[in-house]
């Protein structure tokens, strides 16, 4: 009934990869919880299967919310400010310019009968219980299905505990992860209740799922060993383990001390290279590829070339999962990935391993920001996606390293503007950016590039006052430290904004001077901006005309580039314009290639 759930976009419930055993009784009362709560929180250990639970319980639950169930997947979130946003973004609810990701998302809501799903909450506690307060007051179709170790502690919540398998699930769930795990290992239905199997295999199996108190994440890893040694070594050798644990005595453990003590018993079955592998995978906050992992975690002990036949170890151990449609990704589960971590700490190689993993994703943001205006831009934009949680994780790093490392920080999050515009998530690059800031005091191309993002972000979330605070201080530094490029796009921003404000003679004279010199430079990111943003200008003060030649010749410049995302921009804002100047048909038309490109 554990695990092995395949990745899934936006909010989408993901695909059942296992069987799901037992937890009847558990479904039951989420259903039943429903009739009288509208928030509902399954509580449990580690490794107890709340995840899966909570899924298979949200998807009998689909009558019951004509507009869908939404799944918001938190393990690998660790800033809790990041939290309306990721639900923003799960319900593919742009954020809107001049309203809180939280404000958007409750406006979205209002109206909608539809269920939320907050799957691992316990590192974010006091921000999922805000959030679920929030949409319980004012949206009074929306419910919610959290996961937590400790409950939210909402007025309203229902919480239901999930404890460890009853001894019969328990039992079913190991023999149906052994039949999967070793061909051959054939039992058949009546082996369940004694009728038939070999003398003494049904106590022996009895004696494993208790010595293992019923944890399935626990079962899983004992089930997969069976391809090393026969049911009656491992059941011995399992005994074994536990009883020096409590000193010879058959005293039970508490149960995370059970499944800690299982995944050590894992992990001492593993050799040398697949126990460092595992340690350092714990640098991963999400899925990761093969080609990553090599390049994050090969190196010394482990050379790049043997991480291979590591990870392969580890995915028939089951320490790690094989995910994606393709099954071309890995993950490790939360309670694995903290046992590794713990080891990575204890050996001393974690600082180089995660400075390795920063590079990674350092290297990710430069490849996404030199290829934007390339074909390469929509395979770039999808790895950035794929890899957002490791790029949290990485900014992370870097701001907890002192100003130098905070300056490669605030470079990533700067690199990465375009793809946070993309999808939709201006409040999450403003808060990567801004955090930066803030422990950057020195000036840098970096500081520079990044005081000029958070003005183009404060633009486009219609915080003027921002706008014209940053743009300046990013001329100033960029002067300072020779970033004329920074320097001339600020000078188009800040033209742009005195236009609009009012200036509108000496506004438009320097927004055209910037922009003449980007022409002339061949500055093809300044060419695909400022053409549609001042074609924007132009229509706001009546020059319909002069808006869309601008319109034309960014599109000139971009089209066979392969680029999509400034081109989609432009001939939206040309079919809004044609639109609003009654060219109905012409208009039409644009649009339809700008959401081509855009999609």
């Amino acid at each position: 009934m554990v695990f092995g759930f395949g990745q899934r976009r936006g909010g989408q419930l993901p695909v059942e990869l296992t069987s799901f055993v037992g937890r009847t009784e558990e479904l039951a009362l989420v259903r039943g919880a429903f009739e009288q709560a509208r928030l509902v929180t399954l509580v449990g250990p580690g490794g107890v299967g709340k995840s899966r639970t909570a899924l298979k319980a949200a998807a009998g639950l689909g009558e019951l919310f004509p507009d869908g169930v939404w799944l918001a997947e938190l393990s690998g979130l660790r800033d809790p400010e990041l939290v309306p946003a990721t639900l923003a973004a799960v319900l593919e609810l742009p954020e809107q310019p001049g309203m809180q990701p939280v404000d958007a998302v409750v406006a979205h809501l209002q109206g909608r009968r539809l269920l939320i799903v907050l799957d691992t909450c316990e590192h974010l506690v006091d921000a999922c219980a805000m959030l679920s307060d929030i949409l319980l007051r004012e949206a009074e179709g929306v419910s919610v299905l959290a996961t937590s170790r400790q409950p939210l502690d909402v007025p309203g919540e229902h919480c239901v505990q999930l404890a460890p398998l009853a001894t019969d699930e328990a039992l079913e769930l190991f023999l149906e992860r052994a039949r999967a795990a070793v061909p051959g290992f054939r039992f058949p239905e009546a082996f369940l209740t004694g009728q038939e199997g070999e003398p003494g295999d049904r106590e022996r199996l009895l004696a494993l799922v208790r010595r293992l108190d019923g944890i399935p994440l626990a079962l899983e890893l004992a089930a997969v060993r069976l391809r090393a040694v026969s049911l009656e070594e491992l059941v011995a050798r399992l005994d074994h383990r536990f009883e020096v644990l409590t000193g010879g005595r058959r005293t039970a453990l508490a149960r995370h001390q059970t499944l800690r003590t299982a995944i050590g018993w894992s992990h001492e079955l593993c050799t040398p290279e697949e126990r460092l592998l595992w340690a350092r995978l714990s640098v991963f906050a999400g899925s990761f590829r093969l080609a990553v992992a090599e390049q994050v975690c090969g190196g010394g002990e482990l050379p790049r070339g043997r991480v291979l036949e590591a990870l392969i170890g580890l995915v028939d151990k089951s320490v790690v999962q094989r995910v994606g449609e393709d099954g071309g990704r890995y993950r490790l589960l939360d309670t694995i990935r903290e046992y590794g971590a713990d080891w990575l700490d204890e050996s001393g190689g974690a600082p180089a391993v995660r400075e390795r993993h920063f590079a990674c994703y350092e290297d990710l943001a430069q490849r996404f920001w030199g290829g934007f205006l390339t074909s390469a831009q929509v395979g770039l934009h999808r790895e950035v996606r794929d890899e957002v949680a490791d790029v949290r994780a990485a900014l992370r790093y870097a701001y907890e390293g002192g100003e130098a490392a905070a300056e490669r920080g605030v470079w990533v999050a700067t690199l990465l503007g375009p793809y946070w515009r993309a999808v939709g998530t201006l409040s999450e690059g403003r808060y990567w950016i801004d955090k930066g800031l803030g422990l950057v005091v020195g000036d840098s191309a970096a500081r520079a590039w990044g005081l000029l993002m958070a003005g183009v972000f404060a633009v486009w979330t219609a915080d003027l006052h921002t706008a014209l605070t940053r743009f300046p201080e990013a001329q100033e530094a960029a002067r300072r430290v020779g970033e004329d490029r920074v320097v001339l796009f600020t000078e188009a921003y800040l033209g742009g904004l005195a236009a609009l404000c009012g200036d509108v003679e000496n506004g438009l004279a320097a927004l055209e001077r910037a922009r003449l010199r980007m022409v002339e430079t061949d500055d093809g990111l300044g060419i695909g901006v400022f053409h549609y943003e001042g074609a924007l200008v132009r229509a706001v003060l009546g020059d319909t005309a002069g808006a869309l030649e601008l319109c034309a010749t960014g599109l000139a410049y971009l089209e066979g580039t392969g680029e999509r995302q400034l081109y989609g921009s432009t001939l939206m804002v040309q079919g809004v314009i044609r639109w609003l100047s009654g060219e109905r048909a012409e208009s039409a038309a644009s649009l339809r290639r700008a959401l081509d490109a855009g999609r």
